[in-house]
C-alpha cells in the first residue's frame, strides 16, 4: 500500500489520501493474532512515577451510545490498564462538539482532562464557525490518533438510484429536488458532501438532522434520498433489505466490503473523506504527561481485545503513533479541511 505523507502533498488541495497513521489490515490482524494486551512499558513506567494522580476525564462531544462514544469507551477501558487509574467518559453534547472542546481547552493543563476529538472539533469548526471560543491549532496538544472512520453512501432499497452515477444524473435533471442528510449544518458530513456535489456539478437539497433516531426511517420511507453511514450500520441494514450501498468515501475499498467501489473510482479521482478520532489535551500540559497518555493510547492500539472491538464496528484502528507524528497529521488535516470548506462553497456562520 502506498502511503501519502502530508508534508509532501500540495497544501492547496484537500487530499484525504492514505496516511502513515492509517494502519494496514495485515498489521492489526497480526496484533490480534498475538492475543492479550501488549501494554506500553514506557507509558507504564511514567505512570508509576506519580501521574496520573487521580481519575482522568475523557470528554466526548457526542451522546452516549453513538459510535464515537462506544469508541471512546473501548479506549478508556484499555487506558485504565496502562495508567492504573479510572478513565471516566464524560459526554458533553452540543454546538457541533464545541461545548466539549471548549471545556477541555479551558481545563487545567495537568493531564487529567482530555478530549476524544475528531474532525469537527479539532479541524473543521475553526473554518465554519468564526466565533468559535477556542482555537484547535493553538489551544490543544495531541496525545495521539486512535482510529479512522470511513463512511458509506446509502439510499433506500426502493430508491430509483441503482448507483452513484444514477443518483447524480437524477440530481442534474432535477436540481434541488434530490435530498441528502447530515448530522447538522456546517458539520463534517455536510461540508464533505457539498464539496462532492460541487465537483459533480449538481445541486442537492441538504436536510440536517440533530440525531440518528429518524435517519433510517426517513431514508427508508423516502423522506430523504441519500445518507452517509458507518460500514457496520450500512452493512446491517443492507442485509436486512432496507438500504442499498452505493459507494464508500474511504480512500480505498473497505476491508469489510471489498465489492463496494470508492467515490474516487466512480469518476472523482483523489476524492475521499476519512474521518478520525484522537486524544487531545489542553495547551501547556507537560510533555512527560502527554507522553504517558500517548503510551496508553499505543498500548490500546496493540491490545487484541480493543482491536477486535474496533474492527468489529467497521472502523480502522490507527497505527501506533507519536505526539510528533500526530502533530504533523493534524497540521495537514486542518489545511485539508480549510481547502474543502473553501471549495465546497458552503456559507460559514
Amino acid at each position: 500500500m502506498a502511503f501519502h505523507d502530508p508534508q509532501e502533498g500540495d497544501p492547496g488541495m484537500p487530499q484525504p489520501l492514505n496516511h502513515p497513521l492509517r494502519t494496514t489490515r495485515r498489521h492489526w490482524l497480526r496484533l490480534m493474532a498475538a492475543g492479550g494486551s501488549a501494554l506500553g512499558l514506557a507509558g507504564l513506567a511514567r505512570a508509576q512515577a506519580g501521574y496520573p494522580a487521580r481519575p482522568i476525564q475523557l470528554v466526548v462531544p457526542f451522546s452516549a451510545g453513538g459510535a464515537t462514544d462506544v469508541l471512546a469507551r473501548h479506549l478508556a477501558r484499555s487506558m485504565e490498564q496502562s495508567l492504573r487509574q479510572p478513565v471516566v467518559v464524560d459526554n458533553r453534547v452540543g454546538a457541533a462538539g464545541a461545548i466539549a472542546a471548549t471545556h477541555v481547552a479551558r481545563a487545567a493543563p495537568d493531564g487529567h482532562t482530555a478530549l476524544f476529538g475528531g474532525v469537527g472539533t479539532n479541524a473543521l469548526l475553526e473554518y465554519t464557525q468564526p466565533a468559535l471560543p477556542y482555537r484547535p491549532a493553538s489551544d490543544f496538544v495531541g496525545a495521539g490518533n486512535f482510529c479512522f472512520v470511513d463512511f458509506v453512501m446509502v439510499v433506500a432499497a426502493a430508491s430509483p438510484d441503482q448507483d452513484l452515477a444514477g443518483l447524480l444524473a437524477r440530481a442534474k435533471q432535477r436540481p434541488g429536488e434530490v435530498s441528502y442528510m447530515s448530522a447538522g449544518p456546517l458539520g463534517t458530513l455536510h461540508v464533505a458532501q457539498e464539496y462532492l456535489w460541487k465537483l459533480a456539478g449538481v445541486s442537492l437539497n441538504h436536510i440536517p438532522y440533530k440525531g440518528e433516531a429518524h435517519v433510517v426511517s426517513d431514508l427508508v420511507s423516502g423522506r430523504v434520498d441519500l445518507a452517509l453511514m458507518t460500514l457496520s450500520l450500512a452493512r446491517q441494514l443492507a442485509q436486512e433489505g432496507k438500504l442499498r450501498q452505493l459507494a464508500t468515501l474511504a480512500p480505498e475499498r473497505l476491508r469489510g466490503a471489498p465489492d463496494l467501489p470508492t467515490v474516487a473510482e466512480l469518476g472523482f479521482p483523489g476524492f475521499a473523506m476519512p474521518t478520525w478520532n484522537g486524544v487531545f489535551l489542553p495547551r501547556g500540559t507537560p510533555a512527560a504527561r502527554v507522553g504517558t497518555l500517548n503510551g496508553a493510547i499505543n498500548a490500546a492500539l496493540r491490545d487484541a481485545e480493543v482491536l477486535h472491538k474496533v474492527v468489529g464496528m467497521g472502523i480502522s484502528p490507527s497505527a501506533p503513533n507519536t505526539p510528533e507524528q500526530h502533530a504533523r497529521f493534524m497540521q495537514a488535516e486542518r489545511e485539508r479541511w480549510r481547502a474543502m470548506v473553501e471549495r465546497s462553497g458552503v456559507k460559514t456562520g
